[in-house]
């Protein structure tokens, strides 16, 4: 097989296996966030505590 091919399909096949673990931890993110607005915290607290989960995923 072509090797321009094997790297493609390897590529293919890392991207299809990590887009589950990643939406995952992604809806995480957004339960979490949506809870912390519905408690009342103020929205910037909200928005940081978001963007520190996300970037850990």
């Amino acid at each position: 097989m072509n090797k321009k091919l094997k790297l493609f399909l390897f590529a293919i096949g890392i991207g299809a296996a990590s887009a589950p673990a990643l939406a995952s931890c992604t809806y995480y993110c957004v339960v979490e966030y949506k809870a912390c607005l519905k408690a009342g915290e103020p929205a910037a607290d909200c928005v940081a505590e978001r963007d520190a989960c996300e970037d850990a995923c």
